[in-house]
């Protein structure tokens, strides 16, 4: 004789889980330092192609432009960026540039 094993999952597990992930892909409000470091991170690592001839005008174009529409998609890019470029950052490295320049230039919520 066979028997099948049946799982069931509570509505209130699925529930938490759901909150779980959507508490963990919304941006955190950064702090004074990590914006801090982000700017830092970004004076050192970044500035060379994107401040030449980049300025705030081009930063506010980008996201007027729906290159960036939303702080996700800045998040994306900027790990993008660490990747290309061989950038031996952590997550952490990744999210403070992101907090700079969103506190900086994009102003997502």
């Amino acid at each position: 004789m066979m028997t099948r094993t049946i799982r069931t999952t509570s509505v209130s597990t699925r529930l938490l889980g759901l909150a779980a992930g959507l508490l963990l892909a919304a941006p955190a409000f950064a702090t004074e330092s990590e914006v801090s470091k982000g700017g830092e991170l970004f004076g050192a690592n970044c500035t060379e192609c994107h401040m030449v001839p980049h300025d705030e005008d081009w930063f506010q174009k980008r996201a007027e432009a729906g290159k960036m529409t939303d702080y996700d998609s800045l998040r994306t890019m900027v790990q993008g960026c660490a990747n290309n470029f061989n950038l031996p950052w952590f997550d952490e490295e990744v999210d403070a540039v992101t907090a700079y320049l969103n506190q900086q230039y994009y102003h997502f919520e």
